[in-house]
């Protein structure tokens, strides 16, 4: 049944503020993801080449000393070309007027002249120093100091400073790209959640939208039919107002039609309640004895039925059957109408001597059984009938006969 405007409308104003708070959280979380990620590359990234830097540094420190007199030795570090040949330009500064640079870079990538900056931290303090900057070229540099001392004596004293430099360029453009892939996986997600936030929406609005259809169907079943005998008893009324029709007469037309609304009304407040999803009193039953008790005295239905016990709700099960059963002669052949019942196991087969089904109901789904009064056999009955079947786990199932006429078999679970 589709959604009318108004519906649609009240739908939308529920479904946005729960979209809206799915599209916040999940974004939110993505972007608090993306920036934990990339956060920590770029710690990584500087403490990569920090640890590196400083690995150079320790090593050119091994490879270097200064002996009593103060003289700079660098014999062994001169004979390792792997290291002297690596991507860092390495220093070995002892602080003066003029400074002394014992050991500088044969071909160096930047230009540093002055190194008087950390003479306070390395020198004065002993400690390591970690410097980004830009040489007067202007470009940038990653520089390590680290304090050396002398080869014997005071070892508390700094003698130099060893300096190494390298480019963070490289790791900065690592960096970036990294940075534009968690991005991009960040929009692509958020596209996605977005998307999954769409069908959670729409997924928790079923139970509203299967709500307002029953409302719809009820209000529909209840409109068709109460219209006909109110309209026939508008239609006595005014007979017997003219004198066309005696007042006794006229009263029992209208006592008949009122009966017939009364039980119409009892229907369509069973198929509310059962719309809404009615509980089971389930209890072990002889579906054969049930169908027996239903039947007419005369020979307008025969039964074909086995010893059956099945555990079912003996109060609905016993509408279905009346249902059925009223349906058939409803519908069945109008001169002799003849019903034959079969009971077999979980289910009951009516079968009736009518004109049978049109195409349009037999094609659609069990699911899918409803009010439909303008065509015929798919009324309120067979509506209660389908929905006291699946409230007991079964299904109902509509066929024509090959020699005519109709043949309905409903299915309890056992």
């Amino acid at each position: 049944m589709k959604v009318d405007p108004n519906q649609r409308a009240r739908l939308l104003r529920l479904g946005i503020p729960l979209l809206l708070a799915w599209g916040v959280a999940w974004l939110l979380g993505i972007a608090i993801l993306a920036k934990v990620a990339i956060d920590l590359r770029a710690e990584l990234r500087e403490t990569d080449l920090d640890t590196e830097l400083a690995l150079y540094a320790t090593t050119v420190y091994g490879m270097t000393w200064f002996d009593q007199q103060g003289k700079f030795h660098d014999e062994v570090l001169r004979l390792e070309h792997d290291l002297l040949d690596a991507p860092y330009d390495i220093w070995v500064v002892e602080p003066g007027n003029p400074p002394t640079r014992h050991f500088t870079p044969a071909h160096p990538r930047f230009n540093l002249t002055d190194f008087t900056q950390l003479q306070t931290t390395v020198m004065g303090q002993g400690q390591d120093v970690y410097l980004d900057g830009q040489d007067t070229d202007g470009k940038p540099y990653r520089l390590h100091a680290t304090p050396t001392f002398m080869d014997q004596g005071d070892t508390s004293t700094p003698k130099a400073m060893i300096i190494t430099v390298a480019d963070p360029t490289p790791g900065q453009a690592a960096y970036q790209a990294f940075v534009q892939r968690i991005v991009g996986a960040s929009a692509l997600l958020g596209i996605l959640g977005l998307l999954v936030g769409v069908g959670l929406t729409a997924w928790s609005l079923r139970p509203v939208l299967a709500a307002l259809r029953q409302r719809e169907r009820f209000l529909a079943a209840t409109a068709h039919e109460l219209r006909t005998p109110v309209a026939a008893l508008r239609s006595i009324c005014e007979s017997a107002q003219r004198g066309d029709e005696a007042p006794q007469l006229a009263l029992t037309r209208m006592d008949g039609l009122l009966r017939s609304a009364t039980h119409t009304l009892e229907d369509l407040l069973l198929f509310a309640r059962l719309d809404a999803g009615a509980s089971l009193e389930r209890q072990p039953v002889r579906l054969d004895l049930l169908v027996e008790t239903l039947l007419p005295d005369d020979d307008s239905v025969t039964l074909d039925a086995a010893a059956t016990v099945v555990n079912l709700d003996p109060r609905l099960a016993t509408v279905a059957v009346r249902n059925l059963l009223e349906n058939a002669r409803k519908h069945g052949a109008a001169a002799q109408p003849h019903i034959h019942v079969t009971v077999a196991g979980a289910q009951v087969t009516v079968e009736d001597q009518g004109k049978g089904f049109s195409a349009e109901l037999l094609a659609r789904r069990e699911t899918d059984f409803a009010l439909s009064p303008t065509q015929g056999g798919t009324g309120l009955g067979l509506a209660i009938v389908n929905m006291v079947a699946r409230l007991h786990g079964g299904s109902l199932r509509l066929e024509n006969r090959a020699e005519g006429g109709a043949r309905v078999t409903v299915q309890f679970l056992e």
